[in-house]
């Protein structure tokens, strides 16, 4: 027996995406893994025993160490303890009120025990600190999120000046820096 034709086609679903958007979502998808494959393949290795000649060094890729913030009630008695003068207070304590800046706590120490100098330079405002294994608590005006540049003033070995940083996640030890190079550590208020 034969059977007659279905008098109405059924369509059926297409494979090729309408108009090209899903084709296009794919090519930027791989555009995408293909510069982060790339940015990191380029990215520098880890550290070496030989000291860098570059001036700056960043303490890790693309992310921030988190400081404890001071309470905005307390930064007037943080800030006649850190010893800055009494105009840099002034300005400082003025612009916390202002909510343009926050105070962070950065306890810094000697991580290795070879002692040394630092300065920490964060924007106009500048600490010297010389690094004992018990640590000095630096407080720093800065806005949310901001850098601090660590530099070697002064060595007390061959090994360079070792510090360490806590963080709001534990101590974190900083690479080594010989006299006069620096270091630029990006900071954020937790």
């Amino acid at each position: 027996m034969t059977r007659p034709a279905d008098p109405t086609p059924t369509p059926q679903p297409s494979l090729q995406p309408r108009n090209g958007r899903a084709a296009l979502l794919g090519v930027a998808f791989c555009v995408m893994v293909a510069s982060w494959a790339g940015f990191r393949a380029m990215a520098p290795a880890g550290q070496s025993d030989a000291p860098k000649d570059d001036a700056a060094q960043d303490v890790q890729t693309g992310s921030a160490l988190p400081l404890r913030m001071v309470a905005p009630e307390q930064a007037a008695q943080a800030l006649a303890a850190s010893g800055y003068s009494l105009k840099e207070q002034a300005d400082i304590l003025a612009a916390v009120k202002r909510r343009d800046l926050r105070l962070l706590a950065m306890p810094i120490y000697d991580a290795a025990g070879t002692g040394g100098t630092v300065s920490l330079l964060c924007g106009p405002w500048h600490r010297t600190v010389a690094l004992a294994a018990t640590p000095t608590t630096v407080i720093l005006p800065i806005a949310m999120a901001g850098s601090v540049d660590i530099v070697g003033l002064s060595s007390q070995g061959a090994a360079g000046i070792n510090s360490g940083v806590i963080t709001a996640f534990g101590p974190q030890v900083l690479p080594p820096l010989v006299t006069g190079q620096h270091l630029h550590v990006s900071v954020i208020a937790q």
